[in-house]
Formats: C-alpha cells, structure tokens, sequence
C-alpha cells in the first residue's frame, strides 16, 4: 500500500491488485458472518465439553442438548409427553425411538430432527 496526495491535496490510498481483492474478499468474508451470526440469534447453544462428548460418542445428542438446556430427563419427558424411561432409554441407546418422539424432544429443546439423531 502507497500513500499520494491529489490535486486538492487529499491523501489517497494505492493499492496493489492483490492487496484490493484481499480487502474485497475479506468484506465478503465478514458479510458472510455477520449474517451466519444474525441467522442463528436465539438458537440453542452448547458448551463446548458436551460437543466433544457428543461428538466422540460418549454422550447422546439428545443427553447433551437436554443438558445444555439445563433439563432433567424427567422434565424433558413431562414437557414432551413421554415417558421418563423413553428418555432416558433413547439417551443409553436402548431404545430406537419413534420419529414423532423425538420430534416431541426435538420441539421442546427447540431443535431440528437431525439434531438428536446419534
């Protein structure tokens, strides 16, 4: 980058074309997160320790989002209309659950389907 004054005695600014499209594809690069971060205001969150967990296997989905939302299996069940034992037999495994149960779990948790598939 060069520094030049104009006529009037104003500075301006030369770039290289490589240094004007790394800004321009920078610009583009923050609008794509701002949006990612407007479209997902208000949406569950997870700490990071149930992620990995999650992700490495050791924890259920379902197990983590209730977690994250701070829910007992008990209270997730009552707020469902399931049963506790469903719940927590989904979250050990033991059970292969009916879409229109998980789709009750998913709703409370305010989650999509594919949120709780392992």
């Amino acid at each position: 980058m060069n520094e030049a004054v104009n006529m009037r005695g104003e500075k301006m600014v030369v770039l290289t074309e490589a240094e004007f499209n790394a800004l321009v594809e920078d610009a583009g690069d923050n609008a794509l997160a701002e949006q990612a971060i407007e479209d997902s205001a208000g949406a569950p969150v997870m700490p990071s320790e149930l992620v990995v967990a999650m992700l490495e296997g050791t924890l259920h989905p379902l197990a983590a989002w209730r977690r994250s939302a701070g829910l007992t299996q008990a209270a997730l069940a009552h707020q469902a209309n399931v049963r506790t034992a469903t719940v927590c037999g989904i979250e050990n495994g033991k059970i292969d659950p009916r879409v229109s149960t998980l789709k009750a779990l998913a709703d409370v948790l305010g989650l999509d389907l594919d949120d709780l598939v392992a």
